[in-house]
């Protein structure tokens, strides 16, 4: 029976199991030897084991390597030394030392020499120790040096011969290994080439069609690509700018494609921007419309002003009416105290102090009349620079300007008036003159006259009481005036900016929703665009 092994590898991992496969098998034989003899059976048994659990274990642990191998050889000598121990005093004990050559030999199969020295240098350290230290587990009776020289010289010839053969047959199996591995690299470059002629055949059998079949895909790339850009901007040119290039292009018009979509969206970006400033143009178009609903409530306001205005007016006008019925009556009392003044002319003596004192109350009624006066004149001028702001103010004022014509109408007559009572109060003041000289014969009716006098004062102080509420209510009418004329040109400068910013916000409001409805942007944004527009 032959055995064939591909590598020099293989062969020496199935000799290592065949060296460990004989290291167990050594155990038994060993045990059945230690049992012929009779002699001690547990430590020779304990010792079997233990080698051949080392050979296993260098086998594992170091597989590939000299060591491993070099171990395993080693444990099956010392295998074969147990068997020679165990003989020890039998007939067959030298016999049992043919065991180690044969198992030198069977190290062969390592085909490595390094095994071979260490398993020779095992059995050299085996008889030269044990010759002089335990002989019996040696050779029979005693040991003797030519006899170890025999052996060791055996021993020397026998590995020298296996070192010899393993070394020529390891160079022999790299030799082949490197013949092998040239044969196969000249197989596969052939093989390579021989692929490569019949590839470059093909291929130019081929890239005939495959050049065809380019150019044709080519172009119907770049006619789908025309049709389908052409086909967008007739859309975009209509004014759809939510139109987009979905379907992806070959890679050459890739970029055409990325940037008619870029434009596109940025186009569309930009109109959606300015619809969204449209709303708030609208917005503040609205804003200004609410301004001016406010302006026309502050209008009411002022109107209600004016009624106020108004009312005063008419209080002012019954105070007038007042002074001068007071006037009349002054001057009604005035006139009966002359007469009464003329018949009392004989009092004279008893009436020069009282007369005095007439004098002296006449000089006193004729500053108030100045007062009344300087009031009137006053009154007068506030009714004329009412009449020019309502003039100014145009048609609004117009009632205004009736108002304040009949206020100066009134202070006309007042100042008339007091001009009439200071005419009489002169004439007075003469008669009492001439009077002077009756007064003692008229005491009775000197008396009569101090008390019409009196009366005189207190009409008099009653219409300067009346003059004083004319010239409050007065300055409360031009207060009000002066107010409603500086809130009215406020008033008039908001309308004229409110109108031209409405119409102005309005027109750019409309222009630009114009524009924006010549396209149809996206539907989201566009959409909501579009709802806040009509709202």
């Amino acid at each position: 029976m032959t055995f064939t092994f591909s590598s020099l590898d293989a062969q020496r991992q199935a000799g290592g199991k065949l060296i460990v496969l004989m290291t167990w098998l050594m155990a038994p034989v060993v045990l059945g030897a230690r049992l012929a003899t009779h002699g001690p059976l547990l430590g020779i048994a304990i010792a079997s084991v233990i080698t051949a659990v080392g050979a296993t274990l260098a086998l594992r642990l170091a597989p590939t390597g000299s060591t491993g191998r070099a171990l395993t050889g080693v444990a099956l000598m010392a295998q074969v030394s147990l068997l020679v121990a165990a003989l020890g005093g039998h007939a067959w004990q030298t016999d049992m030392h043919m065991t180690y050559f044969a198992a030198l030999a069977l190290l062969v199969i390592y085909c490595d020499w390094v095994v071979i020295a260490a398993a020779a240098a095992t059995v050299a350290v085996h008889h030269l120790g044990l010759s002089y230290l335990l002989p019996a587990a040696v050779f029979p009776g005693s040991a003797s040096l030519g006899r170890v020289m025999i052996h060791a010289v055996i021993l020397v010839v026998e590995a020298g011969a296996l070192i010899a053969v393993t070394a020529s047959v390891s160079q022999m199996f790299a030799i082949s290994a490197a013949a092998l591995a040239k044969a196969e690299d000249a197989v596969g470059e052939a093989r390579s080439a021989n692929e490569a002629a019949e590839a470059a055949r093909r291929s130019e059998e081929t890239g005939r069609v495959q050049h065809a079949e380019t150019q044709a895909a080519s172009e119907r790339q770049r006619t789908d690509a025309v049709a389908a850009l052409a086909q967008a901007l007739s859309r975009l040119a209509q004014g759809d700018l939510s139109i987009r290039l979905n379907t992806r292009f070959a890679e050459a018009f890739e970029t055409l494609r990325a940037d008619f979509n870029t434009a596109a969206g940025k186009l569309a970006d930009a109109l959606i921007v300015i619809d969204g400033r449209v709303v708030g143009v609208r917005h503040g178009s609205d804003q200004i419309a609410d301004a001016t609903v406010q302006l026309s409530r502050r209008t009411e306001r002022q109107a209600a002003s004016l009624e106020e205005t108004a009312a005063a007016m008419d209080e002012i006008t019954a105070t007038v009416g007042q002074t001068a019925s007071g006037a009349k009556k002054a001057a009604q009392v005035v006139a009966q105290a002359r007469d009464d003044a003329r018949r009392s002319g004989e009092v004279v003596s008893e009436a020069v102090a009282a007369m005095s004192e007439i004098e002296q109350s006449s000089g006193q009624i004729t500053q108030i009349i100045g007062v009344i006066d300087e009031i009137a004149f006053q009154t007068n001028l506030l009714a004329l620079n009412a009449g020019v702001e309502a003039a100014r103010a145009g048609e609004a004022g117009r009632g205004f300007a009736v108002v304040a014509q009949e206020v100066r109408a009134l202070a006309q007559r007042s100042a008339d008036a007091a001009k009439q009572i200071k005419t009489l109060i002169s004439t007075s003041s003469r008669q009492v003159e001439t009077g002077v000289g009756l007064v003692g014969r008229t005491g009775e009716a000197l008396d009569r006259i101090v008390a019409q006098i009196a009366e005189i004062d207190s009409l008099v102080s009653d219409i300067a009481a009346s003059a004083q509420s004319q010239a409050q209510g007065l300055s409360q009418v031009n207060g009000a005036v002066n107010q409603m004329d500086h809130v009215l040109q406020e008033n008039a400068g908001m309308v004229d900016e409110t109108a031209t910013a409405t119409r102005a916000l309005n027109a750019d409001a409309a222009g630009l929703a114009d524009l924006i409805a010549q396209f149809q942007l996206p539907a989201q944004a566009g959409g909501r665009a579009q709802e806040r527009l009509r709202a």
